[in-house]
């Protein structure tokens, strides 16, 4: 089995050009400043399931509107266009994956579960950690994606370190690459341009040698936390994993006393989670 190194790994990824069509497309009128609600929908509409996908997205109980949005200038007007951002960001993620297969909706289900942990999380934060927040727990386990997608024959025995041995995920890749998704997630999305918060987000989401006081951007550490936080839950609740593991003290967490999180309000948390993750995955798929 050939095992490509870090950097060949994160060049060949990091290649728009190895993107379906729209999500390349979409992710280049996103890095331009001077991109227009117009050129995004112009693209979007040649991919009638990213579109519907959007528009799912938009009118789902995360974003609590009171109107049906019917398009995605009316997204615009109701969302505004950094919301919109991560919204089609997050619609495109799913063509990122080259096949479908158990190991893929098993990546799929926990970074959904992820997202939508981080985004009720996120509340009260502002609207700019909530959009990273969102985007950076849907993408948090690109490098993974990645990692399948380029060698899944080795990327399986990362599974089955995972699955057999109880290893983490972190554990298992470096044991066999030498490296693990941190690295090739953060390398890929910079290589793409992505915003600066959200880089860090893939790269510091496990909190690996990493204090969230030490983050001089309070943009990213708050994503990062809610991110880091997010993840704890979903394995916690076994969103992703063949079995919950409750043996996590989930208020003891750093990301969880970074951001004042109480026992209480985590235990309510919880349970929100667990039943919105239920009520809107669909939305996702």
């Amino acid at each position: 089995m050939a095992i490509l190194s870090k950097d060949e790994l994160i060049n060949k990824a990091g290649d728009l050009k190895v993107l379906p069509f729209v999500a390349r497309k979409a992710l280049e009128i996103l890095n331009d400043e001077n991109c227009s609600i117009e050129d995004l929908s112009t693209v979007i509409e040649k991919d009638q399931t990213i579109a519907a996908r959007i528009l799912k997205i938009s009118n789902s109980a995360l974003y609590g509107l009171r109107q049906e949005v019917t398009s995605l200038q009316h997204a615009l007007l109701i969302l505004g266009f950094k919301t919109l951002r991560s919204i089609v960001l997050t619609a495109t993620t799913r063509s990122l994956y080259k096949k479908f297969g158990m190991t893929e909706k098993i990546i799929w289900d926990h970074s959904v579960g992820a997202a939508i942990a981080a985004k009720l999380i996120s509340r009260g934060l502002g609207s700019d950690v909530a959009d990273i927040a969102f985007v950076g727990g849907l993408m948090h386990d690109l490098g993974k994606v990645i990692m399948n997608n380029e060698t899944p024959e080795v990327y399986s025995e990362v599974m089955m370190k995972m699955y057999n041995e109880g290893m983490d995920s972190v554990t298992a890749e470096k044991d066999i690459y030498g490296y693990d998704h941190t690295d090739v997630g953060a390398g890929v999305t910079g290589k793409w341009k992505f915003a600066a918060p959200l880089v860090l987000v893939l790269k510091d989401h496990h909190l690996n040698n990493c204090r969230l006081e030490d983050i001089n951007d309070s943009l990213a550490a708050k994503s990062i936390a809610c991110v880091h936080l997010s993840d704890h839950i979903c394995k916690f609740l076994g969103i992703g994993y063949r079995e919950a593991d409750e043996s996590i003290i989930v208020h003891e967490l750093q990301s969880a006393v970074y951001l004042n999180l109480g026992k209480d309000h985590l235990d309510n948390l919880l349970n929100e989670i667990s039943e919105t993750y239920n009520a809107e995955k669909s939305v996702f798929a």
